[in-house]
């Protein structure tokens, strides 16, 4: 083991804790690269590096407003990620490692952005035009946070959406009550007034063609996702009331949905197959039943969601798999199941195995399968800028093999969550950016920063309040699609914060303080000082 002797010295950097917020300021200032920040477990686990700590802080002591400008530094969609993320930071947080319930940090996130409710974010800071154009096919998570990153310097951005209207999976795959339109809107609206323009009804190989986009722009970033849906590969599947999830959440979204029946299955087990199966009850569904290869105890949907469904009356049926649709005069009646017995190989693969003697069967007067989406990767394709399976890049810098075009999203990635698909989007942008401004595409981005991630954490700091889940507002019955999730009140929201162990710090590692002093004048907190001789001071 090197012991470093340097850090067996005094340590003379103080902080106090009660006024910090792990902002990193005094670490980037320190002129001998002496300091270091104790990176929170949750701060690590977030896609868009977001100061997850510091706004938790914040809230506990009652200081919104500073909490959610942390917010705003980082996420340029904050009211779309508090209701849509899936939480890695709770997922890390040090409670949950120490077999509590996490703090509920998506739900204070939620509790600071209702604040837009009575006032408007303000815009970014923009810098002057670049002169440099970028084409963003695809208006989705990762492609609006691009357009949002690469307005901010200054380049001229058009998103290009096959649909009429941006949004991607956020506007067409995500049910009302989860996701408001109205909130959605404002979100964007926001990215159209800082000068992004978007063209609607514009398709890769249809509408727009390839030649003619990088031909009239500096860079292209390919951001379309996975809009195809997997199917089953049984018996019946093209029967009528037989829909797939994503052009079933669609059809609602449009207000054009087929008629259900009394009695829809759902197959799949993740949270798009709960959201049609809310759908369903909102469409006046009178039995919803959920059929999943998982069991019902590891199902991939989030267990909050699951509850709710369960609240509405939704049933689940873990362990079980479609073997065919069954119908009569081309018309879907029987979902005919077969019992599996493991969902993964010994090698973490995907590979369901059956037992062909456990058998059974639901009545269906609809069905809809809900089992995950791929690309299309047919239009690329043609374009020459992928195989025939998938989009071959860069995994650092998101950068194709042709210089001026970038990827970013569920098209290289696959099916993942929302905020891991913005921050794809970010790190296409910054790969963008540089191009543009003929920068080093890859320099410096390996380095995680002047932090530390493995370090004792006290325990002491934190209250030993239970976990405040969000309310849930009651389902009302058919046609009721209000906001399923409610925000904390004040109150409930600073209890839940006052659960945060505060893990980070800053602290000085290498104790080669020359007592300079600008890590403390420069603390916004006024939460550092050095500790010198008096002569000196």
């Amino acid at each position: 083991m090197r012991i470093n002797l340097l850090e067996s010295l005094s340590d003379n950097i103080v902080i106090h804790r009660d006024k910090c917020v792990y902002c990193g300021v005094c670490v980037e200032t320190c002129i001998l690269d002496n300091l270091r920040m104790k990176l929170a477990p949750c701060t690590q686990a977030c896609p868009l590096g977001v100061n997850c700590q510091g706004y938790v802080q914040l809230i506990a002591r009652g200081r919104d407003e500073e909490a959610l400008r942390i917010l705003e530094e980082k996420l340029p969609f904050p009211e779309i990620l508090s209701r849509l993320c899936s939480q890695p930071c709770e997922d890390n947080c040090h409670r949950k490692k120490n077999g509590d319930h996490p703090v509920n940090i998506r739900g204070l996130k939620r509790y600071l952005t209702q604040i837009y409710e009575t006032r408007l974010p303000s815009l970014p800071a923009v810098a002057g035009p670049s002169g440099k154009t970028v084409a963003i096919v695809g208006a989705g998570p990762a492609g609006l946070t691009a357009a949002f990153d690469l307005s901010k310097h200054g380049h001229a951005v058009t998103l290009f959406d096959a649909e009429a209207e941006p949004g991607g999976m956020l506007r067409w795959a995500v049910p009302e009550f989860r996701m408001p339109g109205r909130i959605l809107g404002r979100e964007i609206d926001r990215l159209l007034q800082m000068g992004v323009h978007f063209q609607g009804r514009q398709k890769l190989g249809r509408d727009i063609r390839w030649e003619d986009l990088t031909k009239r722009h500096d860079a292209v970033l390919i951001a379309i996702g996975c809009s195809r849906a997997k199917r089953l590969g049984v018996e019946g599947e093209n029967l009528r009331g037989v829909q797939h999830a994503l052009s079933f959440l669609k059809s609602v979204r449009e207000g054009r949905p087929e008629p259900l029946g009394r009695r829809v299955v759902v197959v799949g087990g993740g949270d798009v197959a709960v959201d049609c199966a809310q759908t369903a009850r909102r469409l006046g569904a009178e039995a919803v039943v959920i059929v999943s290869l998982e069991d019902e105890s590891v199902l991939p949907a989030h267990p909050n969601v699951v509850a709710s469904a369960k609240a509405e009356g939704i049933l689940f049926r873990g362990a079980w798999g479609p073997q065919a649709l069954l119908g009569d005069k081309g018309v879907v009646q029987k979902v005919q199941l077969k019992k599996c017995v493991s969902v993964f190989d010994a090698d973490a693969n995907f590979k369901p195995m059956y037992d062909m003697c456990q058998l059974d069967s639901e009545e269906a007067d609809s069905v809809i399968i809900a089992i995950g989406q791929a690309a299309e990767m047919g239009d690329l394709f043609e374009c020459g800028i992928a195989t025939a399976h998938k989009l071959v890049c860069d995994p650092m810098t998101l950068q194709v093999h042709s210089a001026p075009v970038f990827a970013a999203g569920d098209i290289w990635t696959g099916p993942t969550s929302v905020v891991h698909a913005m921050a794809s989007g970010r790190r296409a942008a910054e790969s963008v950016h540089r191009f543009l401004s003929g920068e080093d595409l890859r320099f410096g981005r390996g380095y995680a920063g002047p932090c530390e991630t493995d370090f004792p954490i006290d325990t002491t700091r934190a209250s030993l309040s239970v976990r405040s889940e969000n309310p849930l507002k009651r389902f009302e019955g058919p046609g009721d699609f209000a906001e399923l999730e409610e925000p904390f009140d004040s109150e409930t929201a600073r209890r839940e914060a006052s659960r945060c162990y505060s893990c980070g710090e800053p602290f000085g590692k290498y104790r080669t303080c020359w007592f300079c002093l600008p890590c403390e004048v420069e603390c916004p907190q006024e939460a550092l000082w050095v500790e010198i001789p008096y002569l000196l001071r």
